[in-house]
Order: C-alpha cells, then sequence, then structure tokens
C-alpha cells in the first residue's frame, strides 16, 4: 500500500470510527413532578422577583410545610417569605386533585382558581391575584409559573408576572426538600 493510499484508509477509518462507538446512556432524567408527593413535608426556597420595569431585584427566602389530605384529594401548602427588604408574608395555597395531573388551586390573594395541570414532567400554574403596594393600593397581575423537577429533592420554579399584556416581573426560585 502506498503513503497515500495508507493515509486515505486512515481518514476513512478516523470518519468512521464513531459510528461504531457505543452510545453514551442517555441522562438520567428525574421522575415526573407530582405536587402531593414532593410538596409534602417540611420545604425552603430561596429566589428572586427581578422587575422588567426598571431591573429591580428583591430576594426572597420561603419556608414551606405541606400536607396532603387523601380524603378530600387536598394537598394543603403554606409559604412563609421573608423578602431582602425584611417584609414577611404568609400565603396558603390549597391545591385540590380533580384528575390525572389536574388540580385546582386557591389562595388568599387568588382571583378565582388557579388552572394547574401536568405538562410533561413538569407543572403549570396559571392564575391572577392581587398584589397590594406599600402605600395600600392594589392591583391584579397574572402569574405563568412552571415547576420543574430537577432531581428527588429539589425542584425550579420559574414564573413571568403579566399586568394587562405587559411583563412586569420574573420569578426564579429553587425549592428543596428537607428531610428524606
Amino acid at each position: 500500500m502506498t503513503f497515500f493510499g495508507r493515509i486515505a484508509a486512515l481518514l476513512v477509518f478516523l470518519l468512521a470510527a464513531p459510528a461504531f462507538a457505543t452510545p453514551a446512556a442517555p441522562a438520567s432524567r428525574p421522575e415526573k413532578l407530582v405536587l402531593e408527593d414532593f410538596f409534602r413535608g417540611t420545604l425552603t426556597a430561596e429566589g428572586t422577583f427581578t422587575s422588567t420595569i426598571d431591573g429591580s431585584v428583591r430576594g426572597m427566602k420561603v419556608v414551606m410545610k405541606g400536607t396532603w389530605n387523601p380524603k378530600t384529594a387536598t394537598l394543603t401548602l403554606v409559604e412563609d417569605f421573608v423578602f431582602s427588604d425584611g417584609e414577611k408574608d404568609r400565603k396558603t395555597w390549597r391545591f385540590t386533585r380533580t384528575g390525572d395531573g389536574r388540580y385546582v388551586g386557591t389562595r388568599e390573594d387568588v382571583v378565582g382558581e388557579a388552572e394547574v395541570r401536568q405538562d410533561g414532567d413538569a407543572v403549570r400554574l396559571v392564575y391572577k391575584a392581587v398584589v397590594r403596594t406599600k402605600s395600600g393600593s392594589s392591583f391584579t397581575v397574572s402569574f405563568d409559573d412552571l415547576l420543574v423537577k430537577s432531581d428527588r429533592r429539589t425542584v425550579r420554579n420559574t414564573a413571568t408576572v403579566k399586568w394587562l399584556f405587559f411583563t412586569v416581573g420574573e420569578v426564579d426560585l429553587t425549592i428543596r426538600r428537607l428531610g428524606r
């Protein structure tokens, strides 16, 4: 075999070698997020609200306690917020399962009911909430939340917040299970 023949054979081998390689194992995906399983017990969360109007960022830490009532198919999730400016707040969600991967959610500041549904491996919440300002006025904003399980103890919650048709903010919150 000539020198150029050997080079050509080597090039063919190098170009064809990836076709014979053992494929890498697919990355393991976390299992589907089921609200009443993940949010049962005590959880902590940390994240931010970013204003798309002025670019300001407000940090938040949350302690959550969830209880599941199988008789009523209701998850009660109490959330205690502490914001970076010192403000504290408590919100209580009640998610009632209405079908496979479907819930209705209520909370003291939510207008009507939140639509909660399985979206592939994630859970999507769509709702309107009344937000009160420090001056005492209030307005209604729309939330579109997406909760994605990154591992068995962690969920990332991202949300877009709109007033009328304008995006006014974004939420990015990492939620972690304590214990088990």
